[in-house]
């Protein structure tokens, strides 16, 4: 996982938990404000005290104390299941089957719906159907009074609906997020990474290998000439081609990008100088043939290529990066169409 994505989970986990803090927070005010409305049972008052005061507490606990981020999963699930026994007991003692208490399930149902998988959530929605029915069991007049088994019938299918629609909801906003996440690490004119993906390729590679990596810097040769002689249109192409020419020569695993322009980059996993050489003479080859294809008569399409070797070279993507630009640039002087690594040292202009 990426260090962006990594992000994002852990801030998906701490927006869960300073919600679940908020919820129990306002649940814990809402039924000892509700205590003072007339209509409402006095009778278990300590019972109703002691639900607020719990939590009130495990509220404030979840918003302050909690490191969400880190926290096992069960914590988060231990914290929801517990509304089904707060709510259970204020239902008691607040009226039974005239309590509006039950209403705090909806907590529940669009708390797990928004941050739970479906099959996570379900069981929840369960939950929230057998709380409301819980009435049925120690009032024995409540069979008789049809408007309660009506209320738990309706209720029912609503938590499941309501559930529902925000589980779906947030699954496609999910898969949206994503895909303008996939977009925005994406060329668009090639298909190929770009320079952000690349980056971040080269971190999360140079953090996690276990060998070495390296990193291919590949520059088009005289790809100026080609605009100016057949234009933009056929220039596109000229990319087009050397990004699939790119991804031949590349290996399973190896990251491709376009950095802007006519220069593009390959991140090798696990690569030492010798598989590094052996995908840089690949893909000059490639690009060779490429140019072939084209069919451009009075130029012929050709790549420049240099290359770092980490830690060799440098041990975080800024300093690799500069390394193999700087061989890049050797290639160039030394007559292009060839890879150089700065093990090679300084190249010697060519002469005509």
């Amino acid at each position: 996982m990426s260090s962006l994505r990594a992000f994002e989970v852990g801030e998906e986990r701490r927006l869960a938990g300073l919600v679940a803090g908020l919820l129990y927070i306002c649940a814990a005010l809402t039924v000892a404000a509700m205590m003072a409305l007339p209509g409402i049972p006095h009778d278990h008052w300590q019972l109703v005290t002691a639900v607020a005061v719990a939590s009130l507490v495990w509220g404030v606990v979840a918003l302050t104390i909690v490191p969400w981020e880190s926290a096992h999963p069960i914590v988060s699930h231990l914290s929801c299941f517990m509304g089904f026994p707060c709510t259970a007991l204020g239902v008691y003692a607040t009226g039974g089957t005239e309590s509006p208490a039950h209403l705090y399930l909806f907590f529940i149902v669009g708390y797990c719906a928004y941050f739970y998988a479906a099959r996570e959530a379900i069981p929840y929605f369960i939950g929230c159907i057998v709380v409301t029915a819980l009435p049925l069991i120690y009032e024995p007049d409540a069979l008789g009074a049809g408007y309660f088994p009506a209320e738990v019938l309706i209720l029912a299918p609503t938590y499941c609906i309501l559930g529902g629609f925000i589980s779906v909801g947030k699954s496609r906003l999910v898969q949206l997020r994503e895909q303008a996440r996939q977009l925005s690490l994406r060329d668009p004119l090639t298909g190929l990474h770009n320079r952000r993906a690349l980056v971040e390729t080269l971190e999360r590679t140079l953090a996690d290998s276990a060998g070495a990596a390296a990193l291919l810097l590949v520059d088009l040769d005289f790809f100026k000439d080609v605009n100016t002689l057949y234009g933009h249109p056929v220039g596109d192409r000229v990319l087009c081609e050397t990004a699939a020419a790119l991804q031949s020569a590349a290996r399973e695993g190896d990251l491709v990008a376009r950095l802007g322009g006519d220069e593009f980059a390959l991140v090798l996993p696990r690569a030492e100088r010798r598989d590094a050489l052996t995908v840089a003479h690949r893909l000059l080859a490639e690009v060779r043939d490429a140019g072939l294809r084209l069919e451009l008569n009075k130029l012929s399409v050709t790549a420049s290529v240099g290359f770092a070797i980490a830690p060799y070279d440098g041990g975080d993507a800024q300093t690799l990066m500069a390394a193999a630009d700087l061989a890049l640039r050797g290639s160039k002087v030394a007559g292009k169409d060839q890879a150089r690594s700065v093990l090679d040292g300084p190249a010697e202009p060519q002469r005509a």
